[in-house]
């Protein structure tokens, strides 16, 4: 229940802040609104994991058209080794992210695995068994790649919501004219807690204390305390 109120939570963020970081601006506020919002449930899926339970996932597909729609189709993805483990039955690929965006190029490195799948064969009962002999290699490595893109992808935070879900919070990048809304509301609201003689004053002057000291007043904290003194934003 924690971590669903912690998700449900949407930080506020001006780019005017962002501005005060050094060269955090190689990417713009809709880039970054892409990064600080929650998966859409749609491309959620869900597999058995080893050991019991399930596994949350994203497909290759949809980090490649947030990757498309965030930089512009500028972004290269290459596989610097792979390694074909017979032994493990697994193949594994060290794969290499680069997005460019500002001028500037952001890299990211990451391993991929997959499984190795083999043909199937009957025994003289008629019985299914396993052979040496691999089914399709090709796919395997396609699906190795796959695994690093993505794992590169969250490394940029694409998804990071479903790969790290105890560490995402939803962030929501404002725009000039939204924060200036805000603003406005602020004021108004201060102006008109001077004159309101509700019980509730000394209550409602804290908890607008405190959402503008934590980042958190937003228009919908606004108008829900508009309602509650009947002032109209």
């Amino acid at each position: 229940m924690e971590n669903e109120k912690k998700q449900d939570e949407i930080a506020e963020i001006s780019k005017e802040d962002l501005a005060k970081v050094k060269d955090f601006n190689l990417l713009n506020a809709d880039q970054l609104n892409f990064l600080f919002k929650e998966t859409p449930k749609a491309h959620i899926y869900e597999r058995p994991a080893k050991g019991g339970g399930v596994w949350k996932y994203v497909t290759g597909t949809r980090v490649n058209k947030v990757l498309n729609l965030m930089f512009g189709w500028n972004h290269d993805f290459i596989i610097d080794k792979f390694d074909v483990n017979m032994e493990a039955k697994q193949v594994i690929v060290l794969g290499r992210l680069v997005v460019r965006t500002n001028g500037q190029e952001i890299i990211k490195t990451q391993f991929g695995r997959a499984d190795i799948k083999f043909k199937s064969a009957k025994d003289e009962r008629g019985n299914k068994i396993k052979t040496n002999e691999t089914l399709d290699l090709g796919n395997d490595l396609k699906a190795a790649a796959t695994d690093s893109l993505k794992k590169c992808a969250s490394l940029i935070g694409i998804a990071s919501d479903i790969y790290a879900p105890n560490e995402f919070k939803a962030i929501h990048i404002m725009s000039d004219s939204e924060k200036s809304d805000i603003e406005k509301a602020q004021r108004k609201i201060i102006e008109a807690l001077d004159t309101y003689q509700g019980e509730d004053k000394k209550d409602i002057q804290e908890i607008c204390k405190s959402k503008v000291q934590s980042g958190e007043f937003d228009m919908e904290f606004a108008k829900n305390i508009a309602n509650q003194l009947t002032l109209e934003l």
